[in-house]
């Protein structure tokens, strides 16, 4: 008999069997979208494979084919089967996240899946703007020289600040989709998206798509059909656009390679952008370009298990600027005021000059915490266990309501785990006295000190916060506002240090360097060094010279120390060692578990019964470490214990991930567990 193994988008760690009725024997196949009975409901699913055996009792047979041609191609299924093998997650939930709700779940047939014959050709290049440097000309001959192989190959473009990146990448499409091809530009920001896919789409003269989690329904759908049938050949978007449906791929370009916000972490596959293109231009047999004026450590050792050729690019575009100078200022107390004397003056002079200035600010909010000075009381949310983030109301929230929260001030506490809010408080909650302190420094607490030194300044803020504003495609951002020239400066968390070009800025202040140098996260140097990096990079793009301030407590840390040298490589180097010592990647392969529940005893219980199942599942070489509490002990109302394997070598990951999916008869039902593998968030 026919069976028809399916799909569907639920959290069940199987596919189910199903007979194929005669009148729907010609019709369904791997890939094609289905209607069945799943218990009391009606489900749509999609067939993984379809083969000859004897039926499970009690199968039931299916209801209904739902388009002429499959959803998923070939390729398509078998991403979905190595996401969830890679990151031992439900094949169901791998579904949900590869194909938009409103394509899965239609109940008519879907137009537009069928392969295209006919493409248009893209138009002879435009003259260009410029005349490419000596780097520039090399990168572009060595990768295009790849892309023309159609074959698969791993390169890192590695380019300082203003090396003309992003030129190189658009004449590497251009080459990339001719003659029917499809390229996918990924950036780390959806803010990042809109401005590259205009100047994609305006230099290519084909369609391009744009795809990250705020466009809407109508588009996602149009841009997924024409992706899945060749009629469109490009693709701008943020971390999820690694999943699309290509029909003929042969470059994929990740910009910033090195940011964290590659890697998926709000819902399962925990996956990383990094390893799933490599992985797909493996099966399309196409050219991926890592790029990055500060590659991840991952990168330099090699992405997914594979050697990468590093192409450098080590002189910037403007030949009238050089890399602009750091000057380290060297601060012990920040508190007592935001901006040092020295960094203040030199925006005032920026500002007399008609230049622009960049701000950054790690952190987002007013204040970090608040805190008694009497007995170190800290306001925080009762439900996760965290210290409260104090937030300034906007403008429009205090004229509409005169105050907020019961203040007068207009300020309020916000959990930024839960998003849970609240009144600052007047008195401690622990003694009932004081005084309460203010401590950290948010971008709203830098703005606020800019209006208070230079009230004629215009001062933009480009954070969360204000970013997920940015709704409609007509609608200025921030970006937009500030090339536009109508501000002088601009405060922002890491954001700024994207891979933005502000021709007019000459001057970048970081104001506390210090922000994530002692996270408990061994990424934690890493991370600083290419946060400040980038954000130097924004200063002196163009004809004027930059300069570079970073405020620290820590002066003589060997990270900062490299970003006031310039020098990524002897750093990548240094931590490269360090990395080995202690078995962190890519001298392993990290999986983290987290077991979460409503009590604790089970919680405590289910994650010592786990690590003593894995500790005799594993290999003798590959370590555990823990059970302990997490670093956030509750969150979200649940109490939280993890511990990490680190397994050395890649080819035992599946062994490791066959042994936690057998984790299913020893873990408490009440607990859940959160399987992360290559985990960027230890919080």
């Amino acid at each position: 008999m026919r069976l028809a193994e399916v799909v569907f988008p639920v959290p069940v760690d199987k596919a189910f069997s199903y007979t194929i009725p005669e009148a729907l024997s010609g019709r369904v196949c791997a890939g094609a979208r289905v209607r069945a009975s799943f218990g009391p409901r009606r489900l749509t699913g999609v067939v993984m494979r379809v083969v000859d055996g004897e039926p499970p009792p009690k199968v039931k047979p299916l209801e209904a084919v739902l388009d002429e041609a499959p959803l998923l191609s070939e390729e398509g299924l078998g991403l979905l089967r190595w996401l969830s093998s890679r990151y031992c997650a439900p094949p169901g939930e791998s579904l949900k996240l590869m194909v938009p709700a409103n394509l899965r779940d239609a109940r008519r047939p879907i137009e537009g899946l069928a392969p295209e014959s006919d493409f248009p050709e893209p138009p002879e290049a435009p003259p260009s703007r410029f005349t490419l440097t000596g780097s520039q000309r090399g990168a572009v001959e060595t990768l295009g020289a790849l892309v023309d192989r159609r074959e698969f190959s791993g390169s890192l473009l590695f380019g300082v600040p203003a090396s003309g990146k992003t030129e190189v990448y658009l004449r590497l499409i251009r080459r990339a989709v001719r003659d029917g091809g499809q390229a996918l530009f990924l950036v780390p920001e959806i803010s990042l998206s809109r401005p590259f896919f205009k100047e994609f789409s305006k230099a290519l003269g084909l369609p391009v798509a744009l795809w990250h989690s705020q466009i809407g329904a109508t588009k996602r759908r149009e841009a997924w059909t024409g992706l899945r049938s060749g009629r469109i050949r490009a693709v701008v978007g943020a971390r999820s656009a690694a999943l699309l449906p290509f029909r003929d791929l042969r470059l994929i370009v990740m910009d910033e390679e090195q940011d964290e916000s590659y890697k998926q972490d709000d819902q399962p596959p925990y996956y990383h952008a990094r390893d799933v293109v490599v992985e797909r231009a493996k099966r399309f047999g196409a050219a991926v370009v890592l790029g990055s004026a500060t590659p991840s450590i991952e990168a330099f050792s090699g992405a997914g298990g594979e050697s990468f050729a590093v192409v450098r690019m080590d002189e910037r575009v403007s030949k009238t600027t050089d890399r602009p100078p750091v000057r380290i200022l060297a601060r012990r107390d920040l508190e007592a005021s935001v901006l040092s004397d020295e960094l203040v003056e030199q925006m005032k002079d920026r500002l007399q000059r008609g230049e622009q200035v960049i701000l950054l600010v790690n952190r987002r909010g007013f204040s970090n915490f608040i805190i008694c000075r009497k007995c170190a009381w800290v306001a925080r949310c009762p439900t996760c266990e965290i210290a409260f983030i104090h937030h300034s109301a906007p403008k429009e929230q205090k004229a509409a309501t005169g105050s907020l929260f019961g203040g007068e001030s207009g300020f309020h506490l916000r959990c930024h785990h839960c998003d849970a809010t609240g009144p600052v408080p007047q008195v401690c909650g622990r003694c009932g006295g004081g005084p309460l302190r203010f401590a950290g420094i948010g971008t709203q607490k830098v703005v606020s000190e800019l209006h208070r030194e230079m009230p004629y300044a215009k001062v933009l803020r480009m954070d969360r916060d204000t970013v997920s504003k940015e709704k409609s495609d007509d609608e200025t951002g921030v970006y937009e506002d500030f090339m536009a020239g109508k501000a002088d400066i601009l405060v922002g968390t890491k954001l700024v240090a994207k891979g933005f070009h502000f021709p007019k800025v000459t001057l970048v202040g970081v104001v506390d360097a210090d922000t994530m140098l002692n996270m408990p996260d061994f990424r934690s140097a890493e991370r600083t060094v290419q946060l400040l990096i980038q954000a130097a990079g924004r200063a002196g793009r163009a004809e004027r010279p930059g300069t570079v301030l970073l405020q620290t407590a820590q002066p003589e840390h060997y990270a900062i120390q490299a970003v006031a040298r310039g020098d990524y490589d002897a750093f990548a180097r240094l931590e490269m060692g360090y990395r080995r010592e202690l078995s962190y990647p890519p001298a392993s392969t990290l999986i983290r578990l987290i077991f979460a529940g409503k009590t604790e005893k089970p919680v405590v219980k289910g994650s010592k019964d786990a690590a003593a199942h894995l500790r005799i599942a594993l290999h003798a070489d590959d370590e555990l470490v823990g059970p302990a509490p997490g670093v956030h002990a509750k969150l979200h109302g649940r109490f939280r214990h993890h511990l990490l394997l680190k397994i050395k070598e890649r080819s035992r990951i599946p062994k490791a991930i066959e042994a936690i999916r057998s984790l299913a008869g020893v873990i408490p039902s009440t607990v859940r567990v959160k399987v992360n593998v290559d985990p960027y968030d230890f919080f």
